[in-house]
């Protein structure tokens, strides 16, 4: 098909069309005819096996489907077990940040050196 087009442009180029350039014209039409029926056939062929298969789902399957992910969303809803994710992670954040605001603040304010006593000569 695509040798075929090819020709047909590079005929459609010329100026004056003989019979060479009639020849390959056609030939592109006759290609793009056999590409339309190959693909009638192929969609033909499709729907056939589609209607045909006999592959399918029960019938009670997607209802089942259904209540087993509803049971296991309501189950893990209603579980009280700790979940990772949850607010109580940042509050220990926060605690330990102000921990350490202010564990270096305590220690400047103690005396540099213990040993010297003030007023005593």
């Amino acid at each position: 098909m695509a040798a075929a087009r090819a020709e047909a442009n590079a005929a459609q180029a010329q100026k004056q069309c003989g019979s060479v350039c009639r020849t390959k014209l056609a030939a592109e039409a006759s290609a793009q005819a056999d590409v339309e029926a190959a693909k009638r056939e192929l969609l033909l062929a499709e729907k056939k096996s589609t209607t045909d298969s006999p592959l399918q789902a029960p019938v009670w399957l997607l209802p089942a489907a259904l209540d087993a992910v509803a049971f296991i969303a309501i189950w893990t809803g209603l579980s009280m077990g700790p979940v990772k994710g949850r607010g109580g992670g940042t509050v220990g954040r926060r605690r330990r940040r102000a921990r350490r605001k202010t564990t270096p603040l305590a220690r400047a304010q103690t005396p540099a050196n213990d040993n010297v006593m003030s007023g005593v000569a």
